[in-house]
C-alpha cells in the first residue's frame, strides 16, 4: 500500500483552506476511490484515524494548498525559521 497526497477539502471540516491530504497505507479501489488507514493533512488535522473509504470529487483545487501550514510542511514559520537560525548558528560554532 502506498500514501496518496492530494490538495483536497474535506467538505465542511477544513474551512476555506486548501490542504495536502495524506491517505497513508491507501489503496485504490476504483478510479478517485480509495481504502486508506489514516487520513490526515501536512499542518497535522486528524481527519481519520480509522481506516475507510475515501472517495476524492474534483472541486477545482488549486496545484498548491492554501493551508500556510500545510505550505511549509505544518511547520509554523516562525518555528521554521527559528530552527533554521538554530542550525545556522550551530554550523558557525568550531568544532575541536
Amino acid at each position: 500500500m502506498a500514501d496518496v497526497r492530494i490538495v483536497a477539502k474535506a467538505m465542511d471540516d477544513l474551512a476555506d483552506d486548501w490542504h495536502w491530504v495524506l491517505l497513508v497505507g491507501a489503496q485504490e479501489l476504483e478510479p478517485r476511490v480509495y481504502f486508506a488507514q489514516l487520513v490526515r493533512t501536512a499542518c497535522g488535522l486528524l481527519l481519520s484515524d480509522t481506516p475507510r473509504v475515501v472517495r476524492l470529487f474534483d472541486m477545482g483545487a488549486p496545484a498548491e494548498p492554501t493551508c500556510p501550514g500545510c505550505r511549509s510542511d505544518g511547520l509554523d514559520p516562525a518555528l521554521r525559521a527559528a530552527i533554521l537560525e538554530a542550525i545556522k548558528s550551530a554550523e558557525a560554532v568550531p568544532t575541536g
